[in-house]
């Protein structure tokens, strides 16, 4: 056990370095919101084989080494974080593709868009046609994990009209290559797969996976170089489906579809109780390994533990997973798992009554490769609160939300931080290289942890977007329950969006610095996203489903830019995550997309 580490001073940090920090891990994002290809890290030099004309936000064959806090390059439990390798993906399927919740491994949730400057924001309006053809069954729910989440594919199949083998397919005069957006009816639905062009929004196919009651929840993810989509269905048992992203035909082969039961799936002695379990997070790709987090159903009943399940898209014989070894203990969070390109975190829930050395309750956890755990100071981080929050004292899951990594300059110390929101009105930022900074197996080790709502309710369900500014480094997230610490003047709403400031380098980590009032998600309410025009600092805004309308905020300041007045777009699920476009934003609502574009132009 280490201790505490001294938080090294950066006399001067460049944002325009921080952004260009990421490296686009191309396995696992699109380019969207990526900043750079190339770039050097604090985490090492990432560097592109995209070719002469990669451009900012787009993908490329990247590698990133890390640092642990004491500047050895190694972590504490004596692992080198290695070299972040395609996930079977030589390409990225288009620089503005979005292919898991989050569009990068770190899920920072900022995308590059260059046309949204705040003079075309000011126009933004529904892509009427688009909407109106865009639609697909109903089922799910508005509040409590109702769908998943849109993703975009750039480079859609590359004949015209409708592609060979496609069921349910209207759009038949749809260019060559024409992108798609894809949305994942849940709850059974027949269809729950479908596939939209960019442009139209009619349905290129349309497909329906075999799957239990629960259906598709968690959001799924794209490889582009097998052109797969990965997508899991439940419960009793969960299958891990591979269906082509050109046709939507299943691939029944090489050990496809995957189930995952108590006869396929242990750890510890511990097997997969599927038929208690519940797959609301997002799943997450990375060097081939498809990571898929496991709370249980909605109102906590069942004997079921949380899971991080790691499966091997290149061999899926290869399964494994890690449990908590308390029960309950969900990985809750819509927004899924996030990784630093080697480690996989995720955040786990509460469970009654259970000494903290027998407990991997309310924590922060990291495995890699195949879930692989080591119980230490840096794979693991349990606040002082942790009591107060399980039961029978609360219900304040940690894991209802989820973390964003957050590599940092060059001479860093700590190289990265990871941003985690609690359920109880908190935000911790957390050193991303060895989570507990020493402290562990006593808990606490946060480098700051903010109150931002209220502390006794189930204030915050949120994934923060991470973004650059002129101010600074931006952590953004969504609170629904008494706001707290906001500036004198902002609005009263029950509902904001509030803005952390990170401080790289400094005593003081962490600071609020603006709150925008949103309204209609419930205490559940809308996420944000956030966009630039140069995948760095420029104009950079922050979005968010406010209602059944968009609005848009100055990235700085958090004053509105623009609220759209067209159309409703109606039931949206409350941890539906909005993605950007090229120039566009678009969101998955029960039974139809909505986007937005500057005059609506679609």
């Amino acid at each position: 056990m280490t201790t505490h580490p001294a938080v090294r001073s950066v006399a001067s940090i460049s944002f325009a370095t921080l952004a260009l920090l990421s490296v686009r891990c191309a396995s696992s994002s699109g380019g969207g919101g990526g900043e750079s290809p190339s770039g050097t890290s604090s985490s090492g030099t990432a560097s592109s084989s995209g070719g002469d004309d990669a451009s900012p936000g787009q993908g490329g064959s990247g590698s990133s080494s890390g640092s642990s806090a004491d500047g050895s390059g190694s972590d504490p439990d004596g692992s080198t974080p290695g070299t972040v390798s395609p996930s079977g993906d030589g390409g990225t399927g288009g620089p503005q593709s979005v292919l898991q919740r989050g569009n990068d491994v770190f899920r920072r949730a900022t995308y590059t868009e260059p046309g949204l400057v705040e003079s075309a924001a000011k126009t933004m309006a529904p892509d009427t046609t688009f909407n109106t053809n865009a639609t697909f069954p109903a089922n799910g729910n508005t509040q409590n994990q109702g769908t998943a989440s849109v993703l975009y594919l750039e480079d859609g199949p590359a004949a015209a009209g409708c592609p060979a083998g496609a069921t349910g397919c209207k759009a038949t005069a749809r260019p060559a290559g024409n992108g798609l957006f894809f949305a994942f009816p849940a709850l059974k639905a027949n269809p729950n797969v479908v596939a939209f062009d960019e442009t139209t929004g009619q349905s290129v196919w349309t497909a329906d996976v075999t799957t239990g009651g629960d259906g598709i929840r968690g959001t799924p993810v794209i490889d582009p170089m097998s052109r797969r989509l990965f997508v899991v269905t439940g419960n009793n048992p969960h299958l891990v489906h591979a269906l082509s992203v050109d046709n939507g035909v299943e691939v029944t082969t090489g050990g496809w579809p995957v189930t995952l039961s108590s006869a396929t799936l242990s750890y510890n002695g511990a097997k997969f109780n599927s038929g208690a379990q519940n797959q609301h997070g997002a799943s997450l790709l990375l060097n081939d390994i498809l990571y898929i987090p496991f709370g249980g159903q909605y109102g906590d009943g069942g004997t079921y533990l949380g899971w991080i399940v790691a499966l091997d898209i290149t061999n899926p014989t290869r399964l494994a997973g890690w449990a908590t070894q308390s029960a309950r203990s969900g990985i809750w969070g819509s927004g899924g798992l996030a990784s630093d390109g080697t480690y996989v975190f995720g955040v786990t829930g509460d469970t009654t009554s259970v000494a903290r050395s027998m407990s991997d309750s309310q924590e922060v956890v990291r495995v890699k490769g195949l879930a692989e755990f080591t119980r230490n100071e840096a794979s693991l981080f349990v606040p002082t609160e942790w009591q107060g929050w399980d039961r029978p004292a609360g219900d304040l899951d940690f894991g209802a939300s989820t973390p964003a990594y957050v590599p940092l300059p060059a001479g860093s110390n700590p190289s990265a931080f990871l941003v985690a929101p609690a359920k109880a009105g908190r935000v911790f930022v957390l050193n991303g290289n060895d989570l507990s900074a020493g402290s562990y197996p006593t808990p606490g080790g946060s480098l700051a942890d903010l109150t931002v709502a209220s502390t006794t309710a189930e204030s915050v369900y949120t994934a923060p977007t991470i973004y650059a500014s002129a101010s600074g480094l931006h952590a953004t997230v969504n609170v629904g329950v008494s706001p707290a610490n906001c500036p004198a003047g902002t609005p009263k709403s029950d509902e904001m969006i509030v803005s952390l400031l990170l401080h790289p380098g400094q005593k003081t980590v962490a600071t609020e610095a603006w709150c925008a009032p949103n309204a209609g998600g419930g205490h559940l309410n809308y996420p944000p996203i956030s966009t630039t025009t140069d995948g760095v600092s420029a104009n950079a805004m922050v979005w968010f489903v406010n209602g059944s309308q968009l609005t848009g905020v100055d990235g700085d300041t958090g004053t509105e830019v623009v609220t759209t007045t067209g159309a409703a777009c109606a039931t949206v699920p409350s941890m539906s995550f909005p993605i950007a476009v090229k120039n566009r934003i678009v969101v998955s609502a029960l039974g139809h997309l909505c986007s937005w574009s500057p005059n609506g132009g679609l």
